[in-house]
């Protein structure tokens, strides 16, 4: 018989095991992902154990784990309270998985509901076609997309000169601009920076060792990546301590672009990347972003989806 019981400890080890299942099963299609989930399971085991006592869900027929759902984080987004799953935190057996995700869901989105959250959000596998179509049929919508990359050269048709710009300062504005870029249309998504957070923003790069890739249009910068190391926060985080470069910020402003800026700077971050002992290179971005998503897709592969749903707050319990 099957029962939907709540996560404990005893489900941890087949629930590790579950996910590397998933996991192998993507790295089919993207064979850049990284081998660490695979060789080192233990990792998944331990941030998994620091959830242990959110809510969660597994789903056992005859004792045996046929899928298990964890929540990760709450916090505020799209001014309401949000329940995120990571990635990590949810997996099936082949057999039945649009019935057993259905049912995970619907008993965490009551006591998420319940609890005033009223944003959920799952991170998933790119190509898992089935729960793609799953929590589509649920009533949730693509939002971001991490993506991979190797350091083999990028086709540049036009001569751009990018530099690496070591004072922080000179990119305020356009730093500042950058972030003034995402709450308008389509994306809709505020970041949290204003005119007083930006110059810490781009210090606090600069103290992690990020560098600053620039396109200076005259004296002007007009286009930048801000590239490193992620070693914190959470995107990216299966690909955390393993040979690959994250670009955290791209931005390039409107007059100056299809002008082959965003493959030069591109191509400057795949040579800083290489002669910095990395061999990938990963981007996350928002899946409304008209100009910046057409970029990434064109020369990045997508690994992970994290996916939204908005539920009535009107709703009394």
């Amino acid at each position: 018989m099957i029962e939907v019981l709540p996560f404990s400890e005893n489900f941890l080890e087949p629930a590790v095991n579950m996910f590397v299942d998933s996991y192998t099963e993507e790295k089919k299609y993207n064979p850049l992902l990284p081998d660490r989930v695979i060789g080192e399971p233990e990792w998944i085991l331990k941030n998994l154990e620091r959830l242990i006592t959110n809510l969660g869900v597994a789903v056992t027929e005859d004792k045996r784990l046929l899928a298990y759902m964890l929540t990760g984080y709450y916090f505020p987004f799209k001014g309401q309270n949000a329940a995120q799953v990571p990635e990590y935190c949810h997996a099936s057996i082949p057999e039945n998985r649009d019935e057993l995700y259905r049912l995970m869901y619907m008993n965490l989105a009551g006591e998420w509901a319940r609890n005033g959250k009223h944003v959920h959000i799952i991170g998933y596998f790119a190509h898992d076609s089935v729960l793609k179509e799953t929590l589509y049929q649920i009533g949730f919508g693509a939002f971001l997309s991490e993506r991979l990359r190797d350091v083999t050269p990028v086709n540049i048709e036009n001569e751009v000169h990018i530099v690496e710009e070591r004072d922080y300062r000179k990119l305020i504005d356009l730093h500042l601009e950058h972030y003034r870029y995402y709450p308008n249309s389509p994306i809709f998504i505020f970041h949290g920076h204003n005119e007083n957070t930006i110059e810490p923003d781009l210090k606090q790069h600069a103290e992690q060792g990020d560098v600053f890739l620039v396109y200076y249009d005259q004296d002007t910068p007009s286009g930048y990546f801000i590239l490193g190391d992620s070693k914190t926060g959470n995107e990216g985080f299966l690909l955390r301590d393993t040979k690959i470069a994250q670009i955290k910020a791209a931005y390039v402003k409107p007059d100056m672009r299809r002008k082959g800026i965003g493959e030069a700077l591109l191509q400057y971050a795949v040579d800083w990347s290489g002669e910095h002992g990395f061999d990938r290179l990963f981007v996350e971005h928002e899946t409304a972003n008209y100009y910046g998503g057409k970029f990434w897709n064109k020369y990045f592969d997508p690994y992970l989806y994290f996916t939204m749903r908005y539920i009535d707050n009107t709703i009394k319990y």
